[in-house]
């Protein structure tokens, strides 16, 4: 009997070793999410003008149901949806700026995991598999990780997948926890459209709990117990008072239609985001190979649904599988729902597989917990340094807090900042991915587009225009267009997008005069009497990247005639970007001749 309690104790003992070493490794991953989700923006315009969007609506009180951004579509519908998280946002950055937008991004995200980690919890995972499912649930949504409305859609369905488990799983006589989800769906449905996909969720919720009710011998186990009348009642008079509340928002039903009808634009045919998975079009990326993998390991939330007659998870899982081939998009949506009904079902598995004791040394023993502790740590140095974003996964993503220059004009806005570009200017035409940007920066001035996605229209005129369609210089005229900005990331990488698009056109036309550049972009203004000034004082006639990559002969020209221009737009340029490539480039092929 001694022996036997010593080993009991023993036992005990090595427990709370244990618990010990989870709190070490939650705390370690809990520091690497805070570093991996500390970067700069990165080509993401969206942030930008939702933060003017709660800029307008606090300053004016009022919530547009119109454009007022553009001037090309000013007055058509607009419906703003997401309008409680650009005043958020918008509060947020006025009181701690960029630095307080990423803060929050790290706080709603790690609450969005510690979330689930008490899920997995109740279902008795233990800690190293929970972590070690982090580990690639982590990489499997890094694409959305931008602080924008659908984290709030994130943050929400964690929440709401948990009331629900807790509720189905282990607390049946605890139904006034659900009297919360109504609450939940009033903030959710001033946020993000992602509550269609909560609503479906809770849909599926009740359904699963009447056929177990009315289906026992079909639907229900040990673990399962059917409701009685009362509780179905409660839990469909929660939806119905959820589905009210949804409607609690600056357009009611209408928000709705309005959001619907925007996943039937063609446009979104060009956008990657929005192409299938399978889409021949789309070119597969490490994000979407773990999606994969997430979508056939539904094969084993089905074999347990199967096992323990849980219609709730089977119903889940080809439900929202289904909904993720449809686009990318959709792809997390699917991952961050059905992520605790596949940790749950491979947990079930490993228990089938292994023996108690082989279980119990790999996940609750501490050697694993050690080696995912020092990966977490020791994935930080990568992180922080960008090695791992840049070398590794081949992805554009900066380190740090604020905007990324590399990807975000800001050199090119302050330099129309300070030379009031925009105020001398009527109409600009801007690259789509600097719309919101542009208006972020010149409050009270409208751009031509950005990425709202307003209609079809005006995308297609954008895209005319941008791609040298025949008859878009006439266009330019008819639309009032007297400057014009473009942003080419790429352009150092790819210059043949100089030669393709609508650049080579202002590049080369004596209508048009170029006044700044750098590595990544351009201004142009009309050749004017009112740009005359900031033509004759900022002027690029010779060295320009066009000119460098596809017409170096008028480069010869300025040496040849105009020597004295052409040493000053060098000494400009290396004064404004001397490490600029470009104009490195440009030294290095031209230099010896302009001594």
């Amino acid at each position: 009997m001694t022996k036997v309690k010593n080993k009991k104790k023993s036992e005990i003992s090595n427990y709370v070793e244990n618990n010990r070493y989870n709190l070490i490794i939650g705390f370690s991953f809990a520091v690497f999410l805070v570093f991996f989700t500390t970067f700069k923006f990165t080509g993401d315009d969206d942030i930008f003008w939702h933060l003017e969007t709660g800029r307008y609506i606090v300053n004016t009180h009022h919530v547009p149901s119109t454009d007022i951004f553009g001037y090309m579509t000013q007055g058509q519908t607009w419906m703003p949806f997401e309008w409680g998280w650009d005043v958020l946002t918008y509060g947020v950055y006025s009181a701690f700026g960029y630095a307080g937008l990423s803060v929050l991004r790290t706080i709603i995200l790690l609450l969005i995991f510690f979330i689930y980690y008490i899920t997995f919890r109740k279902f008795k995972i233990p800690d190293t598999l929970i972590f070690l499912f982090y580990f690639v649930f982590v990489f499997a949504i890094m694409d959305r990780l931008t602080p924008r409305p659908h984290l709030m859609s994130y943050l929400f369905m964690v929440l709401l997948i948990y009331l629900l488990l807790s509720f189905r799983y282990f607390d049946r006589d605890k139904i006034k926890r659900l009297y919360f989800i109504p609450l939940i769906f009033l903030i959710w449905a001033n946020m993000h459209m992602g509550i269609i996909a909560g609503g479906f969720v809770y849909g599926i919720f009740v359904i699963s709990e009447i056929l177990t009710a009315y289906f026992p011998k079909k639907f229900s186990s040990a673990g399962i117990k059917p409701l009685d009348k009362k509780q179905l009642l409660i839990i469909t008079g929660i939806g119905i008072v959820s589905a009210g509340f949804m409607l609690v928002n600056p357009n009611g039903l209408e928000t709705y239609f309005y959001a619907y009808s925007h996943t039937k634009m063609k446009m979104l045919a060009t956008v990657n985001e929005w192409m299938a998975p399978f889409s021949e079009k789309y070119n597969d990326s490490f994000v979407s190979y773990i999606y994969k993998i997430f979508l056939f390991a539904g094969v084993i939330i089905l074999y347990r649904a199967f096992k323990f007659k849980d219609v709730f998870a089977a119903i889940i899982y080809i439900f929202f599988a289904i909904y993720s081939v449809r686009a990318m998009r959709f792809t997390i949506d699917y991952m961050i729902i059905v992520s605790p009904f596949i940790l749950i079902s491979l947990n079930y598995i490993f228990k089938q597989t292994f023996s108690q004791n082989a279980y119990d040394t790999i996940f609750r023993k501490p050697y694993l917990k050690v080696i995912l502790t020092a990966g977490f740590l020791l994935l930080i140095i990568p992180v922080n340094n960008n090695s791992l974003y840049l070398s590794f996964l081949k992805y554009y993503r900066v380190s740090g807090i604020g905007i990324n220059n590399d990807f975000i004009p800001e050199q090119l806005f302050n330099f129309m900042k300070e030379n009031k570009v925009p105020d001398t200017g009527t109409h600009v035409f801007n690259h789509f991915a600097t719309g919101g940007y542009f208006i972020w920066t010149f409050p009270g001035k409208q751009n031509f587009i950005d990425s709202r996605n307003l209609n079809d229209d005006i995308f297609f005129k954008y895209y005319d225009i941008l791609n040298k369609q025949p008859g878009f210089e006439k266009k330019l005229s008819e639309y009032g267009i007297d400057y014009a900005v473009y942003l080419a990331p790429d352009l150092v990488r790819e210059p043949r997008e100089m030669q393709t698009s609508v650049i080579s056109y202002f590049c080369t036309s004596s209508d048009w005069k170029l006044i700044f550049w750098d590595d990544k972009s351009f201004l142009w203004v009309k050749n004017e009497p009112k740009f005359q000034d900031l033509i004759n004082k900022f002027e690029y006639k010779y060295i320009t990247p066009y000119n460098y990559a596809y017409n170096q002969t008028m480069i010869d020209k300025g040496i040849r005639e105009d020597k004295e221009k052409v040493n000053s737009e060098v000494n400009r340029k290396l004064n404004e970007t001397k490490d600029g490539i470009v104009i490195n480039s440009v030294l290095r092929a031209f230099g010896n001749r302009l001594k």
